[in-house]
């Protein structure tokens, strides 16, 4: 019996999607913005190119318009990884499921799909905006994922691991929003490991990403109804304590934070997400915080292009674990 295993390696499905619902910059879709000469999304393919886990990578968004910024940009399409290119849909979900499709045989135009050999396979989700990402920290989040456990898993990152990127005296920089709960505050950092076949509400996929940026209060209530249900009080009081902890950050009020922040332990999040996703799910703490650097509106990109090299700097000598201490 062999029992040095040959390490799993993983499809990347990098979303780079300009559909109506996507933030611009400038006018602009972020991935084709320049940072010292170098579009943003060069920068990513450069890092997933390196992370010895991943296989093979597609790029959804304007096809024809990717390919020309990555021929100028002399990426090579077949080594170190093969790139695939896949025309965009109208959502980020119907672009990260016509991706998935592609990467099966006959596009996934197989019998039964669901129940198929290919319920169990996973793909590596990654935002097109984050130009401070690394092959060490996409190479951690696959690794220290339980697929044994969890059919998706969310990477996330802990506000003090952040707090090096603050607005400092005579210095830019960028302070986002968190996830106040219990345990701490945390960021997404938009890496995900997914089994797509396996989340059986995936519709919820589509319905989140419309409201992702909500901030309207009636629009807020209303998702969150349409999510639980008017007879499911519990998960709504997660939903709601999540929220009141944003608007009350926002506005400075870190004691109300601390006391709407209790109503939301990890945990429980995680089993409310699976049930409402009808999946595995789990938050999973990532010590590198450069994905989590993404870009949401102008301030934000003037403020990585003009700390670039320096932050790039700090990120590529700063001493990780290789291995997960907690998951969120």
């Amino acid at each position: 019996m062999n029992l040095r295993q040959k390490p799993k390696k993983f499809t990347t499905i990098l979303v780079a999607g300009e559909g109506e619902s996507s933030y611009k910059v400038y006018h602009q879709h972020k991935a084709f913005l320049k940072i010292d000469g170098k579009s943003i999304i060069t920068y990513v393919v450069e890092t997933l190119q390196q992370v010895e886990s991943i296989k093979d990578i597609y790029i959804v968004g304007l096809k024809e318009k990717l390919q020309q910024t990555l021929k100028e940009a002399n990426i090579n399409l077949q080594y170190p990884k093969p790139i695939y290119f896949v025309e965009q849909k109208s959502n980020l979900y119907e672009n990260i499921w016509s991706s998935f499709l592609k990467t099966l045989p006959n596009e996934g135009n197989i019998p039964d799909l669901e129940n198929s050999i290919y319920k169990d396979t996973p793909v590596l989700i990654v935002p097109c905006d984050a130009p401070l990402i690394t092959p060490e920290e996409v190479e951690y989040f696959v690794k220290n994922c339980d697929l044994e456990s969890y059919d998706y898993t969310l990477g996330l990152v802990s506000e003090k691991k952040l707090e090096y990127f603050y607005p400092r005296e005579n210095h830019s920089g960028v302070k986002m929003a968190y996830l106040h709960i219990k345990e701490g505050s945390y960021r997404i950092n938009n890496l995900h490991l997914v089994k797509p076949l396996r989340i059986l509400n995936r519709q919820y996929i589509k319905d989140m990403y419309q409201y992702r940026y909500q901030r309207d209060i009636k629009n807020i209530i209303l998702f969150g109804l349409k999510l639980f249900g008017k007879d499911r009080l519990e998960k709504f009081k997660y939903y709601f304590g999540l929220e009141a902890c944003l608007l009350f950050s926002s506005l400075g009020k870190e004691s109300m934070v601390n006391f709407f922040r209790n109503w939301t332990q990890k945990k429980e999040i995680e089993q409310c997400i699976s049930r409402i996703m009808k999946t595995r799910f789990m938050g999973l703490e990532v010590p590198f915080p450069g994905a989590a650097l993404d870009i949401d509106n102008n301030q934000d990109y003037e403020t990585i292009k003009s700390r670039f090299r320096e932050w790039r700097e700090h990120l590529s000598h700063r001493p990780y674990p290789l291995r997960s201490e907690s998951a969120v």
